[in-house]
């Protein structure tokens, strides 16, 4: 049993920044949580120069991502950096190594985590990701450990903050263009939005559900995808006149021993939960065969409500490491 945890964590952006800070200030409750006492020993950022939370000492920071994975007393890993390129490598490099990781980072999963949770399987360490699919929503472990003796039959849900920001806003009179301006200046759609409004970051989630849920290695492109682009105001306002809202909604069924899956936006009922989301809400509704309907709603957007997933996730893999052997990692 270890009588200590060592963390590393890799980026500080607004996830990153968020779980530094409560690492290091709420570290009595949580170790109180996790039954170990835990050490920050360092945390990997891209650009030295940037200015970091006055708030995290100073001292934690290295701009040596690889040094900090060669560290062999690290025994968890918190991947923070986003994207598909650095973070593979250093999820892959912390799995192979025998040390367990939490991440958000729902691009790479969804397009890379079946070869990843092999990896895992392989090494007998665990790789989290509650913060990927919803924020603060514990969809992922509702999956995972609450219905993983039931048999999952479908998972839906409206999943993208930014296209339900931009299509409530077309409700309240905007046009699309307007809309999508105004959730950007409110931090709701990246510069770039493409990957929210064209249905990709909903495709991504939607394969990690399915994945969780029928046990497939799917990854998201195979997943076919309609974004919000090509509805207008009239679209909007003539679905308000039938008794309708549009949203973006990913859903998958069991079909034929595989799934059927599809993110599109789709014309719903007034009085269903999932037209009512606004802003960054989302929404899950999870079809079992013993458990019946269950629907779990909140903010699926910003920094600490991710920050809140990634957190949980840490005080369960804490709760693993302690009680392992030492000498578990290489």
């Amino acid at each position: 049993m270890k009588l200590s945890v060592n963390i590393a964590l890799l980026g500080c952006g607004t996830v990153g920044s968020s779980v530094a800070e409560r690492l290091v200030h709420d570290a009595a409750t949580l170790e109180r949580r996790a039954g170990v006492r835990y050490e920050l020993r360092a945390i990997a950022i891209a650009d030295a120069r940037k200015a970091r939370p006055a708030s995290i000492p100073a001292h934690l920071f290295t701009a040596d991502a690889r040094r900090v994975l060669d560290d062999p007393g690290v025994d968890l890993v918190i991947e923070c950096v986003g994207g598909t390129t650095d973070a593979a490598e250093f999820v892959e490099r912390s799995l192979a190594r025998g040390r367990h990781v939490v991440t958000a980072n729902k691009d790479l999963l969804a397009t890379q985590g079946p070869r990843l949770h092999a990896i895992a399987a392989g090494r007998g360490v665990t790789l989290r990701f509650e913060g990927a699919v919803g924020g603060a929503i514990p969809v992922v472990r509702a999956l995972a450990e609450s219905l993983a003796g039931d048999d999952v039959r479908a998972v839906a849900g409206v999943f993208n903050g930014t296209c339900t920001s931009v299509l409530s806003a077309m409700e309240d009179g905007q046009d699309y263009g307007e809309a999508l301006r105004d959730a950007q200046r409110r931090g709701f759609a990246e510069a770039d939005p493409s990957g929210d409004v064209d249905g990709v970051d909903a495709a991504h989630k939607l394969a990690l559900l399915v994945q969780l849920a029928f046990g497939l290695a799917v990854i998201s492109p195979r997943i076919p995808r309609r974004g919000i682009g090509g509805v207008s105001r009239a679209d909007v306002e003539r679905a308000r006149e039938l008794g309708f809202r549009i949203r973006l909604v990913g859903a998958a069924v069991r079909a034929d021993g595989g799934a059927a899956a599809e993110v599109a936006p789709l014309l719903v009922p007034d009085r269903h939960s999932f037209a009512q989301t606004r802003g960054v809400d989302n929404v899950a509704r999870i079809v079992a065969r013993d458990a019946g309907t269950l629907e779990l709603r909140g903010p699926g957007a910003g920094g600490a409500a991710t920050a809140s997933a990634v957190l949980g996730d840490v005080v369960s893999a804490l709760r693993v490491v302690a009680v392992e052997p030492s000498g578990q990692c290489e």
